[in-house]
């Protein structure tokens, strides 16, 4: 007999539109919900190491347990912003980014960095319905991999992407934070305050985002595992444009740039595959991969199979 696999689901009996019910009840019944994000193309670098990142992973534990009244969904640390998808008060939201604008500036200085966070500033948008928090938590969970083609969505771990509708994280060994020894705590959270809630666990120093962020109700506002992931990997025209919304940088992967510039070519040349357009029409389609979808030089070269000279005389600034 096939064992089952440790936190394996039984089978879900339930029909789409009692799936879609429930979850358009748990979103009534919840909220108000936002974006909080910052600007990634006006801050300078802020995490450049593993143990950066680890204390932007601590610190973003540190201010959700002292404003626990907020429930965090997801949210995802890049190198010079970030984003996070909560609900709660607005003032509480833009308290618990206040704390970790000031926690975080002080860090940089005690660890000799000169960062400019000026710019490092909060937007908080807010996320009308059920289908824009869908989207909104999608667009978080998948920004960190995207980036660069060696991540996927489970190796990416400075946020709380990972955790979406992945067993294997309940069976992660962990302890408990008020456990560790003083000199330990004070090196996870780099400050004499130590006071935490018993819900705070710790795995490699580094504060589980299971044990402060509602993964397992951020889960329920989509229908299933199988929702969420043919969101994750089939809606880039949605996540497009919260890229515009928020003025952030849009990554596409080549399924996606693909699907893309075909609909691209069958709505502006009639033709259903991108090497069949004539070389001027290449061209007028890798500017707009480039200008609206950030694509890189190379995955305009891979796609549209434009030679490197070209696209380098195009797009000089940008490999």
């Amino acid at each position: 007999m096939e064992k089952e696999f440790p936190g394996a689901s039984a089978p879900d009996s339930r029909t789409f539109y009692d799936k879609e019910n429930q979850c358009e009840y748990l979103f009534n019944q919840s909220g108000p919900f936002w974006h909080l994000c910052t600007p990634g193309h006006l801050t300078e670098i802020l995490f450049t190491t593993d143990e950066e990142f680890g204390f932007g992973m601590n610190l973003m534990g540190i201010c959700a347990d002292k404003y626990s009244k907020l429930k965090i969904y997801t949210f995802e640390l890049m190198n010079n912003h970030l984003h996070c998808i909560l609900s709660g008060g607005r003032k509480d939201c833009e308290d618990l980014f206040e704390m970790y604008h000031a926690r975080l500036q002080r860090y940089l200085v005690i660890t000799g960095r000169e960062a400019d966070l000026s710019a490092f500033k909060a937007s908080l948008l807010s996320i009308p319905d059920m289908q824009a928090l869908r989207n909104e938590i999608v667009y978080v969970n998948r920004n960190g991999y995207l980036v660069k083609p060696s991540y996927t969505p489970y190796s990416y771990l400075w946020g709380a992407g990972y955790l979406y509708f992945n067993p294997i994280y309940e069976l992660m060994p962990s302890t408990a934070f008020n456990s560790l020894t003083l000199r330990d705590k004070r090196n996870i959270c780099r400050s004499r305050d130590v006071a935490m809630s018993e819900r705070v666990r710790v795995f490699n120093n580094i504060i589980l985002p299971s044990s402060f962020c509602c993964i397992k109700e951020g889960e329920c506002f989509f229908r299933d595992a199988h929702h969420y992931f043919n969101q994750l990997s089939k809606n880039y025209e949605a996540y497009c444009e919260i890229a515009k919304r928020l003025k952030d940088s849009v990554f596409l992967s080549d399924e996606e740039m693909y699907s893309a510039v075909q609909s691209m070519c069958l709505k502006s040349y009639n033709l259903s595959k991108p090497v069949l357009l004539p070389s001027a029409a290449k061209i007028d389609i890798a500017k707009k991969m480039h200008y609206d979808y950030n694509a890189s030089n190379k995955q305009i070269q891979r796609i549209l199979k434009i030679d490197a000279g070209i696209v380098k005389s195009l797009f000089p600034k940008i490999m």
